[in-house]
């Protein structure tokens, strides 16, 4: 199902992006899938899971440095692509507050969010923005960084403790310098300034960040003493001694703000550093207070970021890559081309369907873009023919590939496929956190017959990884210490890393809230894994499926070599017990998430889906299909305030 494929390369992608500061995609990459993430999730209420990636935060603090907690969170923006979202988020506010309205606009940096306390005046700690409420202590190296002032005289009103926020970045000449020495001493050259940046921040050795030039703009005070405005804010850091970026303005109408975008769209090159957007925020502190926040984000502020560019190549081949669950993926390879400044050179086409659709072809010119100014999409097709099939033979292992009703997806149905057993391993590493199992490792271990499916990892030993290029002693007994303190998951989670079809984590709980041990899931009948709510006749047949076939032989071997999967411990009786509560919409004063936990701590079971067995319907602003079920059905729906009403005193 698409919408939980995008949940999980988010939650991957956050992964490689919080905790390792390895990004696999860059930030516009990951923008647009959030978009069609989010965009889904809109459109269709009812697919809404707590556990989606746009009811958070982003990633986790790494364990290298000491965790901090930010005296308030640290939240992300939502986004404006075009100008038709931007107009849209002016007449939202407008809505709220009237029109009345001053926006203060400001260029937004390519860089890494930080915050910065001062006591009396003193830089007493500076950290990562982490998942936005834990960071990482980067003291001592930001420190290092020549425009954190170490020392200040606080603007008058302000208290003897407040924080500074901000961005680090990587000036565009120092990076282009540092790259030629890399290259010099014939290492391998740094990705982006974005990045390096980071990296350089979360340095062991402070000397590394101090060497690297970087750099800072600072933008938000927590509290923001008597300053009324953002407007004031930046002026009351700029007199502080913090850098502030001096391209900014106040704007009076979404039309300026427009007008303002494009003309820094136009002169982004002029800068010495790199910018992916701009921030609009309202100004005033008052109005702000007013709009208030929504799950991830503020109401009184957007990233209005850049629109793709475009560019025309050549299709040279339609390949096929292979997936965990067997799914065969079609991919252009273009000659290469350079759009926004990457150069690309393949382009993920998804399906047969949207192949024919789009009418693409080997030989075919094409026009690309990147969406969210990082995804390579082909847009148009200059001569567009129709016709092009999927292959009939896996092109890994040979395999036959069908195409089962409903879905649009081919798959190879050979179990022991190699690509689906790399994959699988990727995932089920993944799923149960074990750091140090990507990509090179697994092919290596597979290559060399050490691994056939995931019990195999559990018995991998010190001597056999030592084997492995880029291991010595001690990584290798660290990965064996890995691998072992992940044998005790709990139950949602070896279900979601088994890798069955269709079951993402909001499914996984679901069937481990339910079921409670591994063995009576896998026990379950179809009926049985119908009754489950969010769970109809096609999941429950794969489910079945799954554990009928080699997935259920799979399980026993993971049970032998001593993974020991436990159920969350059930909740007592308490006044909502027996009941199954569904939330759809927004909620004004709680979270949904609280909410659902909530309800679970009371006894009732929070569900994901609309069903005759729902007790109640809790329906906030923008509540969608799901309160038209509820309608339909005759259930009874609830806003917000009747359901704190249910709340025991």
């Amino acid at each position: 199902m698409r919408v939980e494929e995008l949940r999980d390369v988010i939650r991957r992608h956050e992964h490689a992006y919080y905790v390792l500061d390895q990004p696999e995609v860059s930030d516009a990459e990951y923008d647009a899938i959030f978009k069609e993430l989010r965009q889904i999730e809109e459109d269709r209420p009812d697919l809404l899971t707590p556990d989606s990636p746009t009811q958070r935060v982003g990633g986790e603090a790494s364990d290298q440095f000491a965790k901090v907690r930010h005296r308030s969170p640290m939240l992300s923006l939502q986004n404006a692509f075009d100008e038709s979202e931007i107009r849209g988020f002016d007449k939202r506010v407008r809505a709220a507050v009237g029109d009345k309205v001053i926006y203060c606009a400001e260029l937004k940096i390519d860089g890494l969010a930080i915050s910065l306390t001062y006591a009396k005046g003193r830089l007493q700690r500076a950290a990562t923005r982490g998942d936005g409420t834990i960071g990482e202590d980067v003291t001592a190296n930001l420190r290092t960084i020549r425009s954190v002032p170490l020392a200040v005289t606080p603007a008058k009103g302000l208290p003897d403790l407040f924080e500074v926020r901000g961005e680090v970045y990587f000036p565009i000449a120092g990076f282009e310098k540092l790259n030629r020495e890399m290259e010099a001493a014939g290492k391998p050259r740094f990705v982006n300034p974005r990045n390096t940046a980071a990296g350089s921040v979360r340095q062991i050795d402070p000397n590394v960040t101090a060497s690297r030039n970087l750099q800072t703009f600072m933008y938000t005070l927590d509290p923001a003493g008597p300053a009324r405005s953002q407007w004031d804010v930046l002026n009351a850091l700029a007199a502080m001694g913090f850098r502030v970026n001096k391209n900014r303005r106040r704007l009076h109408s979404i039309d300026e703000v427009i007008e303002y975008h494009a003309e820094w769209q136009r002169r982004r090159h002029e800068l010495e550093y790199e910018i992916d957007g701009m921030v609009v925020k309202v100004d005033g502190f008052a109005q702000q207070l007013e709009l208030g926040f929504v799950a991830r984000s503020p109401r009184w502020a957007i990233a209005f970021k850049y629109a793709p560019e475009q560019a025309e190549t050549e299709v040279e081949e339609i390949a096929c890559y292979v997936g965990r669950t067997g799914v065969l993926t079609p991919v252009a390879h273009v000659k290469p081309v350079v759009v926004g400044g990457v150069t690309i050179r393949n382009v993920t086409m998804h399906n047969e369907a949207q192949v024919n659709e789009k009418g693409v072809y080997v030989g075919a010119r094409v026009v690309i873009h990147r969406a969210g100014d990082v995804i390579p999409e082909i847009v148009s097709v200059k001569d567009p023919k129709p016709g092009w099939k999927m292959p009939s033979k896996c092109p890994v292992c040979g395999g036959e590939v069908v195409r089962e009703e409903p879905y649009v997806a081919h798959r190879c149905i050979n179990p022991f496929c190699g690509a689906q057993r790399l994959e699988r391993l990727r995932h089920f590493a993944a799923a149960m956190d074990i750091e140090g199992l990507g990509h090179a490792t697994l092919t290596q271990v597979i290559d060399r017959r050490m691994v056939e499916d995931p019990s195999d990892l559990y018995r991998l030993t010190r001597e056999q990884l030592v084997e492995l290029e880029g291991f010595a002693d001690k990584s290798a007994q660290n990965l064996v210490e890995r691998i072992a303190a992940s044998n005790r998951p709990e139950l949602g989670r070896f279900v979601y890393a088994l890798g069955i079809p269709q079951v993402g984590w909001a499914t996984a709980d679901l069937l481990a809230s339910d079921f409670a041990s591994i063995e009576k899931l896998r026990d379950a009948t179809q009926e049985d894994l119908e009754r489950v709510d969010g769970v109809g006749p096609n999941m429950a047949r794969e489910v079945r499926m799954y554990f009928q076939g080699p997935g259920g032989e799979l399980v026993k071997k993971l049970l032998a070599v001593g993974v020991e999967p436990h159920g969350v411990e059930p909740v007592g009786d308490g006044p909502f017990s027996g009941k199954t509560f569904v939330f759809t919409g927004t909620l004004e004063t709680i979270s949904r998430t609280d909410a659902e936990a909530l309800v679970r701590k009371l006894g009732g079971k929070a569900a994901g889906s609309v069903s005759a067995k729902t007790d109640y319907v809790v329906a906030g602003p923008g509540a969608g299909s799901k309160l038209e079920k509820a309608q339909k059905l005759k259930l009874n729906v609830l806003d917000e305030e009747q359901f704190k009403a249910l709340l025991p005193k």
